[in-house]
């Protein structure tokens, strides 16, 4: 529970928050036939497009600021084991589950895919992280030894060539894309792109004088009307959903995710921890986002027996299955954090720790 950033524990429970309903909203925004719902859920969506750019960034953050993360023994015996063996986990308990709904066949051909495919697609996220953690080390040691305008040089690389090529190629006619297209050998995406917001988070975490906060604010809004505003208009102009301007590779999100950053640091970064809620939340966030594919697909089922229809056709339906599949999820991952034998495989954290804040125990241990 000491030197907990409270800033990292508010930003990773709005994510952890935002991604679920990003999945949730999913299907309302594959569908024009309820104008309100497909609003509603294009307003919030876009609103919780930062929540995986967040996440990269605040492992960056975080990983590179510790001295043991150029520890080589320590990657190994602790912190890839701590992501890799959930992951495994519940790939496990997703094909058990495919196998138990009678798609044997399908559960053994996710199975020989494994390597190449998740068994769940938002756990592509997971898929990318492994591979920053594996090089970790070595960017540890690059990053304790560049000068802030070798940090400004890398960040523009990134920005220009992942991101701007990115953003202007998806808004060019299709006669022009070649223009902004790098060639193979030239690709500077470093894993897809999505260690660019790695890095992003170890950049903007050594800034001491920040932005103004009406400045970042600004921006914030913004992004936000310009996401919302072009999605609407690239989707009923082409008549299915865009995501030209939420791609998380978008310039887009990039300046919606560093101003959330920032602003939740220049706000939060020194505000003392308080109550148990919140480090509950934050603690059980990785657990969460790992169950709540699985939630979200067994609830889509029961809403189709009960109510006969695919999902939530109303914002009052969205709004409730939402909070039931949040509720379920964290209720799930409380339960499983609460279990000596069987924590670890599921959360990644040793019974001990999670006893120190996100179990059964941990919120029913009178304060010191």
């Amino acid at each position: 529970m000491k030197n907990r950033r409270y800033d990292y524990d508010v930003l990773r429970v709005c994510s952890m928050l935002g991604v679920i309903y990003l999945h949730v909203a999913a299907g309302a925004l594959r569908s024009l036939n309820y104008p309100v719902l497909w609003n509603f859920s294009n307003f919030f969506a876009c609103l919780s497009t930062p929540a995986v750019p967040l996440f990269f960034m605040m492992s960056g953050a975080l990983l590179l600021k510790e001295e043991k993360t150029a520890d080589l023994g320590q990657l190994f015996r602790r912190r890839i084991p701590k992501v890799l063996v959930p992951l495994l986990t519940f790939s496990a308990v997703t094909l058990l589950y495919s196998v138990v709904r009678g798609n044997a066949a399908g559960a053994l051909t996710s199975l020989s895919r494994l390597l190449n495919t998740p068994v769940s697609v938002p756990y592509w996220f997971l898929y990318a992280l492994i591979p920053m953690y594996l090089i970790s080390p070595m960017l540890k040691k690059m990053a304790d030894g560049l000068t802030d305008s070798h940090w400004n040089y890398m960040m523009a690389l990134w920005v220009v060539f992942t991101l701007g090529l990115y953003t202007i190629r998806t808004f060019v006619p299709a006669e022009y894309e070649l223009i902004f297209t790098d060639h193979w050998t030239l690709n500077l995406n470093m894993i897809g792109g999505y260690l660019g917001y790695f890095l992003l988070g170890a950049y903007l975490e050594q800034w001491e004088k920040l932005p103004p906060r009406k400045i970042l604010a600004g921006i914030i809004a913004v992004m936000l009307a310009v996401s919302v505003l072009g999605t609407r208009w690239d989707t009923y102009d082409k008549m299915m959903y865009s995501d030209r301007f939420t791609n998380y590779l978008t310039l887009f999100t990039f300046l919606l995710s560093a101003a959330i950053f920032l602003l939740c640091k220049s706000y939060l970064r020194k505000k003392e921890k308080r109550g148990r809620l919140l480090p509950l939340l934050s603690g059980l966030s990785f657990t969460v986002y790992l169950i709540h594919p699985l939630a979200i697909g067994v609830g889509e089922k029961l809403w189709t027996v009960i109510f006969g229809t695919l999902g939530p056709g109303t914002v009052l339906q969205q709004v409730g299955f939402y909070a039931a599949i949040t509720v379920v999820c964290i209720l799930a991952a409380v339960f499983l954090s609460s279990i000596p034998g069987v924590c670890y495989l599921f959360t990644g954290q040793s019974y001990a720790s999670a006893c120190k804040s996100c179990n059964v125990k941990a919120l029913l241990k009178k304060s010191s």
